[in-house]
């Protein structure tokens, strides 16, 4: 009896768990969708809304868009009530930090949501046996408490280091989803892919990066990160050519890969960018749109469509995310010279990033049977 009445329990918490991406995958999308073009209007246009214009625009990309990434890929199955409260406080940072940036619930509930997704999440590396495992938690700390420095004012280069937090997130995690689904995709096909993880590169990675972390927070010598980076992003590149993701045939992977690509030529761009004195906002976009854009695209559409369908993501999904990522990636670029005019280059990134979201996040709502895209895998 005793054995009895402790299973009951346990299914019952197993019933009522949800995954955190079943949630926080479409509220990204939709989000994404929405902010960027509200940012060109509040620039280009009308001041409004205030809380999207200058660096607050990074600010909503980072630790409104990104984190909600970060929650649905990391916080795992939860009970409903706690993964709604994430959600809750997530929308009233996001309406809070847009629409009313200077109020004390703005200040308060702004950094709240990382905080709490950071607590829950990074204990769970502690017991990873392998150092590149644990190497994890540091880049979630810092990425879960710039939001807080943000609003208290510290001197930090935000932008730069948002974005090389999050492009050694992607490079590591990124690497790490790619492997196992380019080593299925040779499966399929009756090969066997002889470089998976690449340990020693993915070690030489994270050690570059974190020193390029390092070398950032210190003004006086933050062009000397730029070395760094730039070695970083050419062994992210050496990694990505020993996939041979070409040969996997499967444009899901291949949507992984070039938004992979994208991240690495992104922290190049940016140690360039460091190391010669320029300015570097523009070339964050390369990590931002390109490699945010696209990488975070192929892993929610294929674990959507993985845990609710059995089946990969459309093609034309994928194909369409990797053009239109392309697009919003070199229009942004071209906005910022002298080549076009700002404000049409402006909207046309905007434009593209959007459709691209606005799609993905149809497709997760209307998907419940479409099956074009292959045969079952539940690999």
């Amino acid at each position: 009896m005793h054995s009895v009445r402790m299973q009951i329990p346990n299914q019952y918490n197993r019933q009522w768990r949800i995954d955190a991406g079943l949630l926080f995958f479409p509220v990204a999308a939709a989000y994404g969708a929405m902010a960027v073009p509200l940012s060109v209007l509040a620039m280009t246009r009308s001041g409004w809304p205030s809380g999207l214009l200058g660096m607050a625009h990074g600010r909503e990309m980072f630790f409104g868009f990104a984190m909600a990434l970060v929650a649905g890929y990391l916080l795992g199955p939860l009970r409903p009530w706690r993964l709604y409260g994430f959600l809750a406080i997530w929308l009233v940072g996001r309406i809070a930090g847009i629409f009313f940036p200077g109020t004390l619930i703005a200040f308060c509930i702004g950094p709240l949501f990382a905080l709490a997704v950071g607590a829950l999440v990074i204990p769970r590396f502690r017991k990873a046996r392998k150092w590149r495992n644990r190497a994890v938690m540091p880049i979630l700390a810092g990425i879960c408490l710039l939001p807080l420095m943000w609003r208290m004012n510290v001197t930090l280069p935000f932008a730069e280091m948002g974005a090389l937090l999050f492009a050694s997130l992607m490079l590591f995690m990124g690497g790490r989803y790619i492997a196992a689904a380019a080593a299925a995709a040779y499966q399929e096909r009756g090969e066997v892919l002889a470089h998976r993880v690449q340990p020693h590169l993915e070690a030489v990675l994270l050690i570059l990066l974190a020193v390029s972390a390092g070398l950032l927070l210190l003004a006086p010598i933050r062009s000397l990160a730029g070395a760094p980076m730039l070695a970083a992003g050419a062994v992210a590149v050496s990694r990505l050519m020993r996939w041979r993701l070409w040969r996997c045939r499967r444009v899901d992977v291949w949507a992984a890969g070039i938004g992979y690509g994208w991240v690495a030529f992104g922290v190049m761009a940016l140690g360039l960018a460091l190391a010669l004195g320029t300015g570097t906002r523009a070339v964050l976009h390369v990590i931002t749109i390109g490699g945010l854009g696209t990488l975070s695209t192929a892993v929610m559409a294929r674990q959507h469509y993985l845990r609710r369908h059995k089946a990969r993501p459309p093609e034309a999904l994928m194909l369409g995310a990797i053009v239109l990522m392309a697009v919003a990636t070199l229009s942004r670029l071209v906005s910022a010279t002298d080549l076009v005019p700002r404000t049409p280059a402006l909207w046309g990134a905007a434009g593209a990033w959007s459709i691209s979201w606005s799609w993905l996040f149809i497709k997760m709502l209307t998907a419940a049977n479409d099956r074009r895209g292959g045969e079952n895998d539940s690999r």
